[in-house]
């Protein structure tokens, strides 16, 4: 460090006012301040020194602590100052929060306008359909992000790739999309967390998918081909005869992400049967069929 006593590194005479060594480190904070001299150790280093003076000599009691030792004979460079007065700051930034008000105007500190800060990250509910949560695919956003400038918010529209096979409560993070940085600093990130909407047919078990799959009695009964709603659209399956409702049937890698579909069979019959089955006695004769036999009365001994 420079063996100049503290005055001559700010440029002032031993009996300068306080207002005179403030003006004085100002405008040497301003000319070598890092923010000017980005990459510039010599400037950075030169910062330093008559910041850590004007740390002595702002403070009442460190100056006249310091007056004392060059009455006393003693050098008034910067040798044997840390054991005087507790040590300085090294940290740019430290120095920067203490004494940045001096050369900020308007009362903005100079190196808040400079110094990058990355901006917050932002949250929010992203609601899903349950087959793009089961399938992927694209989902048109609208939300508000709040910043710095703008506190209630600014509109942001975009189209966010939902994943295959996301489940509720799944957070999806965009990176650089939350609010924006300070003094060019990076965009936080958007938070997304999944909200999967029930559906009126599936549901998921793991990778499976459970749909109840109507199933008319006459089928049921005698087998055949009947239609079912699967996640890629409606299919047909074939029933075995003699199916009951809650019967499973699985159609292979028509679930998620390479899970099966679980059609559960549900037997219905008409609430009304047509005229022309009551003229035939389908029914009555169906019902002739599956009824259970009457017990045989057994012979009672004498």
């Amino acid at each position: 460090m420079s063996e100049k006593n503290l005055y001559e590194v700010l440029g002032v005479a031993s009996d300068a006012s306080d207002k005179e060594i403030r003006a004085a480190y100002r405008k040497l904070a301003i000319k070598y301040h890092p923010d000017k001299n980005p990459d510039d150790a010599a400037a950075e280093a030169r910062f330093k020194e008559f910041t850590q003076a004007y740390d002595v000599l702002s403070d009442k009691q460190k100056r006249q602590a310091y007056d004392q030792r060059l009455q006393g004979g003693y050098g008034g460079g910067f040798e044997g100052l840390d054991d005087l007065f507790g040590g300085f700051s090294f940290n740019i930034e430290d120095i920067l929060g203490r004494h940045g008000d001096l050369f900020g105007g308007r009362g903005v500190p100079f190196h808040a306008r400079h110094v990058q800060r990355r901006g917050g990250d932002v949250e929010a509910e992203l609601k899903v359909d349950f087959r793009t949560a089961a399938k992927g695919g694209k989902v048109d956003v609208t939300l508000r992000i709040p910043s710095p400038r703008n506190p209630q918010g600014d509109i942001k529209s975009l189209a966010v790739t939902v994943p295959e096979g996301v489940t509720d409560g799944t957070p999806m993070r965009l990176r650089g999309l939350g609010q924006a940085g300070a003094g060019g600093g990076p965009a936080g990130d958007l938070i997304l967390r999944i909200r999967v909407a029930q559906h009126p047919s599936f549901t998921r078990r793991g990778n499976d998918v459970i749909v109840d799959m109507p199933v008319p009695a006459p089928i049921a009964v005698l087998g055949g081909k009947t239609p079912v709603e699967t996640l890629g659209g409606e299919a047909t399956v074939t029933v075995p005869a003699g199916a009951s409702s809650g019967t499973l049937m699985r159609l292979k890698g028509q679930g998620i992400k390479g899970g099966d579909l679980l059609a559960r069979i549900q037997v219905t019959v008409p609430k009304k049967p047509s005229d022309e089955a009551r003229a035939l006695s389908l029914y009555e004769q169906l019902r002739d069929l599956t009824a259970e036999p009457d017990p045989v009365a057994e012979p009672t001994p004498e």
